[in-house]
């Protein structure tokens, strides 16, 4: 067992080879030939190649073979099929014998793996070339994709940039097509419109024609009209002449209006001085007044010495009302009437001739009365109103005036006839005083709105004198444009001379119209039976616009992606271009021998052993140690007596000493030997070689304690029960296979086993390196434990000894 696995080439296997050489990519396939030249080569086994299987069979049947590798008719042929859509596996058929030999099945079992191995890396050597050609091939093909990639990609951008053209075209198109639509919406509309105008031309030129042709019939009736009105234009200048000598006739009675007026303002002026002097002699009559009721109340108590004074005072008053106030009442009356039937004498006068002028120049009714109301819608009014306000005003002082005149009357007679009872009537005097005080404050009033009036009529006089100013002005403008009417008169008169002249061209201008209208009418009645095929024309235009737009935008809209999927194109033309000629850099590959062995096998294994163990007997040392020291404490226990003392034991202790000294040299002894032969024949080489002596020293005298003890204290079952302890360590002591691929039985009694310990200890020292110290303690422990339990028993033993039994003579004697 020391190194099985170094002679395997001396292990003799038969070869059969079956396989049919195939092409495969222009290469020629024949693996299962160069599978048995290979095997024929090495040294792994002994291979015998053979041609029958029969042969081989019969040779692994008689144990002249240990395996049989049959190599089949398609093992070639499968190694093609690696692209097909399901691929054969290559399967190189072996045969072993393990009842022959079991070791030497599992032996040439992992040799064919091998050799399938060795296959697979040589296909996949033929595969990687083959590849690495196509490879070749495609890098150059895709070079020469990318070149013509590049031109597409070019290409494409033509094609990008004329689509872009073709998009803005096509906008373009759309955008005019819009407009075109809209445009022919604008037409049609503009068609009804145009129809809908040509029917009201139709009814126009029927109704011009109509009227033409009334025209027509009255032109001789116009041209009579016409001599007459020629003959009344000769009129109107005479008659416009009359005019002008009427005009200047009012010009003269407006002249004579203003001077009027200007009097008129004159007397307005004095009346107002006149006024203000009555006013002012109301005035002193209401104080004088005052000054009567006042001394009349004096008089009640000097009557006879005031009377005097009274008549004087009563002869003022009544002096000043006759004077103050009639006299100037009367003058502003006079004047009033005077200016009243003057602005009256003046509007007559100058209506009577305003109408003479315009009867003169025959103008209408309707002119007569409008130059009329102009003229009346002067100021006068407002005057003739202020002035008989203002007579009023005067006719109710002068009642006032002449009551008050009464009331003196009455009282001077009073006062004259009844001067006994003066003091009864100087009370009634002074009651009527009192009341004459009062009628004066009411006429010193009216007299307040008298002045009033009379400052409104000198407003008013103003306003008139102004209002004849303009009438007198426009008057002169109408004598200064008679001229100018008169000479328009005469043009007219001339215009309308040459119109009679022109009468019969006239006439016969509207006879041509007259005809050219009925024509007209002919040829617009052609365009309104022409109207709705125009109009249906321009709709079916409008339809056909309408479609072409939505056309044309739905055509511009496929451009724009049209556009976008060149722009793609173009982009994924140029990013395949690049890629295909990164692709075609990256798979020009050189492939060399090592590259192919790199494909074929691209991973391996890198094996580092930490323990020193060469071969499989050192391997096994360990164990087999430990064995050959127990067998060896068993042989020895066969052959030496361990319990019979040769003399008398003097203690118990002295007897174990007297047995241990043989079994120690014993122990000794066998340690040395299998240390120094294994050493010397097999080449053992520990790593640690003192403490490996020192471990199977301790084993042996382990060992050697616990036979001892079984066969001195059961004697023939001890050693039956140490036999079924060293089948017991055999199995549990984990020397061969590793504990946990044991049974659970051996796995239960491992820990309690010695020869676990010593296997663990020897495995240390022989290849390992480690510290053994746990171990050999186990050892020691347990050597200890036997070697004390020894001791007790040939302690107790030596009781049962007499001295006589151990004379010379009963020795030589002594079975025991």
């Amino acid at each position: 067992m020391w190194n099985p696995y170094g002679e395997l080439q001396n292990l003799p296997v038969a070869v059969v080879n079956h396989d049919k050489n195939v092409n495969y990519q222009g290469t020629k396939l024949k693996v299962g030939q160069d599978l048995t030249k290979s095997l024929s080569q090495s040294t792994a086994m002994d291979f015998h190649i053979l041609d029958s299987s029969i042969a081989a069979n019969k040779g692994l049947s008689d144990g002249k073979y240990y395996m049989v590798i049959t190599i089949p008719k398609n093992f070639s042929k499968n190694a093609t099929t690696l692209l097909d859509k399901k691929p054969q596996k290559m399967v190189l058929n072996y045969e072993t014998s393990a009842g022959h030999n079991f070791t030497a099945s599992k032996m040439t079992a992992q040799a064919a793996q091998k050799a399938a191995q060795s296959v697979s890396e040589q296909v996949t050597k033929t595969y990687s070339k083959t590849m690495f050609n196509s490879i070749k091939q495609v890098s150059k093909g895709m070079h020469t994709a990318a070149t013509g990639s590049q031109k597409l990609a070019t290409g494409g951008t033509k094609v990008e940039s004329s689509n872009q053209q073709i998009t803005n075209g096509l906008n373009t198109l759309s955008k005019s097509s819009l407009t075109f639509a809209s445009g022919t919406k604008t037409l049609n509309q503009g068609l009804n419109q145009y129809i809908a105008g040509v029917n009201q031309v139709s009814s126009g030129s029927q109704t011009l024609s109509n009227g033409l042709n009334q025209l027509n019939n009255k032109s001789n009736s116009l041209a009579n009209g016409v001599s007459k009105l020629n003959n009344g234009g000769l009129a109107l200048t005479s008659g416009l002449q009359n005019y002008t000598t009427g005009v200047a006739s009012v010009n003269s009675a407006a002249g004579t209006l203003n001077s009027g007026a200007t009097a008129l303002g004159n007397g307005t002026s004095q009346l107002s001085d006149s006024a203000n002097t009555l006013n002012s002699g109301l005035s002193q009559l209401h104080t004088a007044s005052q000054d009567l009721t006042t001394n009349l109340q004096k008089v009640s108590s000097g009557l006879n010495t005031n009377s005097s004074q009274l008549d004087d005072s009563i002869a003022n008053m009544k002096k000043q009302l006759t004077d103050n106030s009639s006299t100037q009442a009367q003058t502003i009356k006079t004047d009033l009437t005077n200016l009243q039937q003057a602005i009256s004498d003046q509007n007559e006068t100058t209506t009577s001739k305003i109408s003479q002028v315009a009867d003169q120049q025959g103008l209408t009714a309707t002119q007569k009365s409008a130059i009329l109301t102009a003229v009346n819608s002067s100021n006068s009014d407002g005057l003739t109103k202020a002035a008989n306000t203002l007579s009023s005003d005067i006719n109710d002082l002068m009642a006032t005036q002449a009551t008050a005149a009464t009331q003196l009357n009455t009282l001077q007679a009073t006062i004259g006839s009844s001067q006994n009872d003066l003091s009864t009537v100087i009370a009634q005097l002074a009651t009527g005083s009192s009341q004459l005080t009062t009628q004066l404050g009411t006429v010193a009033g009216g007299m307040s709105q008298l002045n009033s009036g009379i400052t409104d009529i000198n407003a008013n006089t103003s306003k008139l004198a102004q209002g004849t100013n303009q009438l007198s002005s426009g008057t002169n403008q109408l004598a200064n444009n008679g001229s100018a009417l008169t000479s328009g008169a005469n043009s007219l008169s001339s215009g309308i001379s040459q119109m009679n002249s022109q009468m019969p061209s006239l006439t016969s201008g509207v006879n041509q119209l007259a005809t050219g209208a009925t024509s007209l009418n002919g040829g617009i009645n052609q365009l309104v039976s022409k109207g709705s095929q125009l109009t249906s024309g321009a709709s079916q235009l409008t339809n056909g616009a309408t479609q072409i737009a939505s056309g044309s935008q739905t055509l511009a809209t496929g451009s724009a992606q049209l556009g976008t999927g060149v722009n793609q194109i173009t982009s994924g033309n140029q990013t395949l271009t690049n890629q295909l000629a990164q692709g075609a850099k990256k798979s020009n590959i050189k492939a060399t021998n090592l590259t192919y062995d790199q494909i074929a096998q691209p991973a391996t294994t890198k094996h580092t052993e930490r323990d020193d163990a060469p071969n499989n007997g050192t391997g096994m040392a360990p164990y087999m140690l430990s064995v050959s020291l127990f067998v060896g404490a068993l042989a020895f226990n066969l052959m030496f007596d361990i319990y019979t003392p040769r003399k008398f034991p003097r203690t118990g202790i002295a007897w174990w000493a007297s047995k241990a000294t043989t079994t120690g040299v014993f122990a000794l002894g066998e340690s040395l030997a299998v240390f120094i032969l294994l050493s010397l024949i097999d080449g053992l080489a520990p790593v640690q070689s003192f403490p490996t002596f020192v471990v199977l020293l301790l084993t042996s005298c382990m060992f050697m304690s616990i036979v001892c003890w079984l066969n001195l204290v059961l004697g023939k079952v001890g050693s039956f029960l140490s036999m079924i302890l060293l089948v017991f360590q055999l199995g549990g002591s984990a020397g061969t296979y590793p504990i946990q691929l044991s049974n659970n039985f051996f796995n239960a009694i491992h820990p309690y086993l010695p020869m676990s310990y010593s296997v663990a200890a020897l495995r240390q020292t022989l290849m390992i390196g480690d510290s053994a110290i746990p171990d050999i303690m186990i050892i020691l422990s347990i050597t200890l434990a036997f070697i004390l339990l020894t001791i007790i028993f040939f302690i107790i033993r030596k009781s049962r000894f007499n001295e006589i039994d151990f004379t010379k003579e009963s020795a030589e004697y002594s079975e025991v």
